[in-house]
């Protein structure tokens, strides 16, 4: 799967959330390697033959749709909750926001939190509220800052809010989500600094499948293993939804270094499992 295109910006709008760095240690290389991260929403109809599909190509969780607006409920959740379960995979929930003022965020906020409050949620799991239709302009942000206050009031730590980059507006500055997750397509990268994770396409292989870089494994690691992971060899074994740029990103050299070690050209075609040379 090709990325193509590149969309950067100069705007630093996440100051709240710590840049991570590449160190050298003793002469190893600090590697960033991103888990993949699938969502269902609601017009998907995942079985679970097609998670455990997911989970055998290395995805290491799913994001759920359970709610949209005040008026939508996945009816299959439990379904979709012990397929993933079965395929060892994490799963989280999130809420698709319809909400236009104050009162709108913290109504549907209240319909979210009671539906979740007799499902006995793990610590493990975390609830995303997600903007992406929306421009995020203030007036979005106390709509959105509302809609926390309630779930935090539910007693949910654990928060993410997903957006669109092309529908920023202004910044996330005071507010307290512990992940922020970037739509971007047909980019490099998640066009602006500071978010945890990366929404990259809506059809992943050719699956219809959204499909994401999970950072700092906020969804994709159980709690007290997630952040950065070290790679003490010279060797990496390409996994799904590898490219060059990111191979190469990971790792701290030049596509044109990478291309060289390896004997490669722009366009040669990674394989699942390919050894790479990267340093």
């Amino acid at each position: 799967m090709a990325i193509q295109g590149l969309k950067t910006s100069t705007n630093r709008l996440f100051s709240n959330i710590s840049r991570r760095k590449k160190k050298n240690i003793r002469g190893t290389r600090m590697v960033r390697c991103y888990n993949l991260l699938a969502e269902i929403g609601k017009e998907d109809r995942f079985t679970a033959k097609e998670i455990e599909f997911l989970a055998a190509k290395g995805v290491r969780a799913c994001v759920i749709e359970l709610t949209h607006g005040v008026h939508w409920v996945n009816l299959h959740e439990l379904e979709l909750k012990h397929a993933c379960q079965h395929a060892n995979m994490l799963y989280h929930f999130k809420h698709k926001a319809d909400f236009k003022t104050k009162d709108e965020a913290i109504r549907e906020a209240w319909h979210f939190g009671e539906y979740l409050h007799n499902m006995n949620l793990n610590d493990e799991t975390a609830l995303v509220l997600d903007v992406s239709s929306m421009m995020i302009d203030n007036d979005t942000i106390e709509n959105i800052k509302a809609f926390h206050s309630v779930i935090m009031d539910f007693g949910y730590k654990r928060t993410g809010l997903q957006f669109r980059t092309e529908n920023l507006q202004t910044n996330f500055d005071n507010c307290t989500y512990g992940n922020l997750w970037a739509i971007n397509y047909y980019a490099c990268n998640a066009g602006i600094d500071g978010v945890g994770t990366w929404r990259f396409t809506n059809d992943w292989h050719g699956l219809n499948v959204k499909m994401s870089y999970d950072f700092l494994g906020y969804y994709t690691e159980i709690l007290g293993n997630q952040g950065i992971q070290l790679d003490l060899s010279n060797t990496y074994t390409v996994r799904p939804g590898d490219t060059l740029w990111l191979v190469a990103y990971q790792h701290g050299i030049s596509v044109e270094e990478l291309l060289k070690i390896n004997g490669l050209t722009y366009d040669s075609t990674l394989r699942v499992g390919q050894k790479l040379q990267v340093a």
